[in-house]
């Protein structure tokens, strides 16, 4: 309770004004709803073909990445990259089985610890760089609108895939 100085510096308790709570577990099931909507644009189906599909694709992206920021087709690039793809795929895997509520914020910190084991030395990249960068090819290939990338990080899925179909005609 508030206290307001009365006339007689008297204090008064003054009730404050409660939110419903069961308004407040509404919104919080509703956002738990959409985060679980937009998960599963972001990591498909939950087979078993397409963690492998997505860890491959991961994988590539992670790669791509590297490669267009630091060392085209460096060895820790490409070790990084698989990394990063298994890493996916365990964390995805233990999300779902855990049933897990606020996906990327959980998936980001899941990414970062289990690359943390990883060794970077020979990068210009840390775990939770990765991590993030993880998560926001993820959020650009769903389509969502993600906050402060430029037009090279909006465009790489496009360009990777560009060179995967190269790569094939060949």
């Amino acid at each position: 309770m508030a206290t307001r100085a009365g006339a007689a510096d008297a204090r008064v308790a003054v009730p404050r004004a409660r939110r419903s709570t069961r308004a407040s577990r509404a919104r919080a099931k509703a956002r738990r709803g959409d985060e679980t909507r937009r998960a599963s644009t972001l990591f498909g189906d939950e087979t078993r073909g397409s963690v492998d599909a997505d860890q491959a694709w991961v994988a590539g992206m992670v790669r791509f990445w590297l490669d267009e920021e630091w060392e085209r087709g460096a060895t820790i690039n490409r070790d990084i990259g698989v990394a990063a793809g298994a890493s996916y795929a365990r964390c995805v895997a233990q999300m779902a089985r855990e049933g897990e509520d606020e996906v990327l914020q959980r998936l980001v910190m899941a990414l970062a610890a289990d690359l943390a084991d990883f060794d970077f030395a020979d990068s210009f990249v840390s775990a939770f760089e990765v991590a993030n960068k993880v998560i926001e090819m993820l959020m650009l290939r769903a389509g969502v609108d993600v906050c402060c990338v430029g037009e090279d990080d909006i465009t790489r899925a496009a360009r990777y895939e560009a060179t995967l179909e190269s790569r094939r005609d060949d």
